[in-house]
């Protein structure tokens, strides 16, 4: 099995698997079988009621790791609810459920925990997508060691050549979607072949399957088993496969459930389209869309409320060989704004809650109701550069507006004008990092392996982070954005009103403070700058049209563990790019049948919306030395070439605009929830920002909290 780079030394997290004798695996057939015909007979636990959750089986202690796994196939034991379903004939047994060797969840901080209960939270978020990020079943390898390592997930093993330009992955044999199906490697062909490589469906290749100019090649070896071929090297590939939490909102990686949505597919149904496809595609707003995650989706009422309940195939147990999850359900309702959120925090009718950010300045009032609201209040780093971040429009509509934005004296007007302290103060009660431009993630591995990274992470940090408005007010003079008619406000060059718009979606309330802290250090220099909130549903449409002036993104430019695995925020790659969205679908469409295709049409009019960059744009220089970058496979060289990137960041940018550093996030839980980790438990604080890692999902696994006196 391959590890990540130099980081192999690093202790991982024991998530187990074992090779499981044709002998020994009849023996746990045989030992199941018994246990459940003793169930059957009234030796089984009854169903428990929700308020008093049914123990799962301790665990013997074992210091072995295999043996341990061994002793998890051999003793696994199922929720009630699920006992009850088996016994009534409306389920199989738990060992024609879960695979051959399931993956076993041991982390340092957690115990053997009870069956049953709700997790009961909240969003502002009215589609309900932010429940992704408790979902991690799905993800062929797992992040581990707070993101400095990678380790396994659905797949059971994996390995490379010598070279990286070929991966095999192994996938554990007997996994089943949530309603039953066999998960074979079909599945991720299917995603492959039918969605991502696919001229007609409207899902963009991702970046790691272009290594080398060319598209990667996907072959079945048997059901469980594919290789990804690359025309050059591709060392990246552990990372982004870990990055799955956010691949199941951008589509970064199969599987998808072939045998359910082939019905809605053009190429094997007679849909004219792919209209109805992307409407069943999605499993968070799909009940009947089978899934691989520990809670499946039953209900949903949009804009109202979701529930979800326990999956029962999911493929993981703990280490008493319990499969998981603990918890049986999860509902999650809509809250109008922040304050609803928290009271319904107060009552207790939520009992978790990580995201949507709660504001810092509710810390006080949280805290005060933690008895009476029978609660702990928990603090999780955040992980960003910056935050939140602000991301100015390359690609402005605006004619003059994109002119000024491709002047640095511009973007540093506005960093310099922004009183960071002030932020801190307000925003964060004095807490969190260095003030920031506006870079990736302190936490990044790039930063962290060498003294050159540490100094480039300083210099990007501090390329314009001074307070100082008399700089900011002469550097706009300088491109001749001054007042023109004595209104008051700076005018364009050719004499018409500047407005500044910061797009800033609704209901995400946490950094709304921010925002107006924001605007009136820039109506400070002569800006009319103001705050724009928008529908949720309408944010990715505004992004992928590039048709905002400044987008705020409330958790900051957190990236992740690897600054090369999620380019969006290093070089706006993609049609979420996070400042130049038309150039990076532009980049997305590189050695894909979309490349040079639509030319007559307006870049707004294609499909993806995408413009051509032009070669002396630094758009253009970031995106040659990422694909560099990402077929390198000296590690050394990698990371020099991601250094030249982060140059241009430094010497014309900024791009992002940035906040705070890694602040930290509010996490509630109940004092019911056990298995929930503090920041001191879990490597580099918590990483709750950034969706590409997918906290709480991802790390600490909510699969294994459980609910409990």
């Amino acid at each position: 099995m391959s590890d990540f780079n130099n980081l192999k030394e690093i202790p991982m997290f024991r998530f187990r698997t074992s090779q499981v004798t044709p002998t020994a695996r009849a023996l746990w057939v045989l030992l199941l079988v018994f246990a459940l015909v003793l169930s059957a007979c009234g030796g089984g636990q009854q169903p428990a009621a929700e308020e008093e959750p049914a123990p799962a089986e301790e665990a013997a202690s074992s210091e072995d790791t295999d043996e341990a796994a061994d002793d998890a196939m051999m003793s696994a034991k199922e929720a009630p609810m699920l006992a009850e379903m088996v016994a009534a004939g409306e389920l199989p047994p738990l060992e024609e459920r879960i695979p051959i060797d399931p993956l076993v969840i041991d982390l340092p901080w957690i115990e053997i925990g009870q069956y049953g209960g709700t997790l009961k939270r909240t969003t502002t978020s009215t589609d309900f997508r932010d429940t992704s990020q408790y979902m991690y079943g799905h993800s062929p390898l797992h992040w581990q060691d707070g993101g400095a390592a990678v380790g396994l997930g659905l797949a059971r093993a994996w390995e490379s050549n010598e070279d990286a330009s070929q991966w095999t992955f192994y996938f554990r044999e007997g996994t089943k979607w949530s309603d039953g199906h066999p998960f074979t490697v079909d599945d991720i062909l299917f995603w492959w072949q039918d969605m991502a490589a696919n001229p007609d469906h409207p899902m963009a290749m991702p970046a790691w399957t272009l290594v080398g100019g060319q598209p990667m090649t996907a072959e079945k070896i048997d059901d469980y088993t594919i290789r990804f071929s690359f025309a050059a090297s591709s060392p990246l590939i552990e990372r982004e496969l870990a990055a799955f939490v956010n691949g199941g909102i951008s589509y970064n990686f199969g599987p998808y459930p072939r045998h359910y949505l082939e019905q809605f597919h053009p190429n094997y149904s007679d849909a004219a389209d792919y209209e109805e496809f992307t409407e069943k595609q999605d499993w968070w707003n799909n009940p009947d869309r089978p899934v691989l995650n520990a809670w499946m989706l039953v209900t949903l009422e949009p804009g109202n409320r979701m529930i979800l309940e326990r999956n029962p195939y999911y493929y993981a147990v703990d280490t008493a060989g319990n499969q998981l999850p603990y918890i049986d359900r999860m509902e999650v309702s809509f809250a109008e704004n922040a304050e609803v959120l928290k009271l319904r925090i107060f009552s207790g009718d939520v009992n978790f809650h990580a995201h949507p950010h709660l504001s810092l300045r509710d810390l006080a009032v949280l805290k005060e109701n933690e008895a009476n609201g029978d609660y702990r209040v928990l603090l999780w780093d955040n992980g960003a550069g910056g935050a939140p971040a602000w991301g100015v429009n390359w690609n402005n509509p605006d004619d003059a507006k994109r002119a000024i934005v491709r002047t640095t004296q511009y973007r540093r007007a506005l960093s310099h004008a922004m009183d960071r302290e002030r932020i801190r103060k307000i925003t964060f009660l004095g807490l969190g990092g260095e003030a920031s431009t506006g870079t990736m993630s302190p936490n990044s591995a790039q930063f962290n392996r060498s003294q050159k990274g540490q100094e480039m992470l300083v210099a990007w940090r501090e390329s314009a982070v001074t307070y100082d408005p008399e700089l900011a007010a002469s550097l706009l003079d300088e491109i001749d954005v001054t007042d023109q008619d004595g209104d008051g406000f700076r005018d364009l060059p050719d004499g018409s009103p500047l407005e500044v718009r910061i797009d800033f979606p609704a209901g995400n309330t946490a950094f709304i403070e921010t925002a107006e802290l924001m605007t009136e250090d820039w109506k400070a220099i002569g800006l009319n700058a103001y705050v724009n909130s928008i529908p949720g549903s309408q944010v990715g449409v505004m992004t992928t049209n590039a048709t905002y002036d400044i987008r705020l993104y409330g958790g900051g430019a957190p990236d992740g563990p690897d600054l090369l695995t999620y380019p969006a925020w290093l070089i706006s790659y993609g049609s979420g790019g996070r400042w130049a969205p038309l150039y990076g679908a532009w980049m997305a469409a590189e050695g894909t049948p979309k490349e040079g295709t639509e030319l007559d049409l307006d870049p707004r009019d294609r499909t993806p919306p995408r413009e051509e960059i032009p070669v002396d744009d630094p758009m253009f220089r970031m995106w040659e030395l990422y694909k560099q970058a990402i077929a390198e496979p000296d590690l050394a060289r990698r990371d020099e070439l991601t250094f030249e990137i982060i140059q241009i960041h430094i010497d014309e940018g900024p791009f992002l605009l940035g906040g705070i550093a890694d602040p930290p996030n509010i996490v509630i839980a109940s004092n019911q929830f056990h298995n929930v980790p503090t920041s001191e438990d879990i490597p580099l604080g918590g990483w709750l920002g950034p969706w590409v890692l997918g906290m709480p999902g991802a790390m600490t696994y909510p699969e294994v909290y459980f609910i409990a006196e």
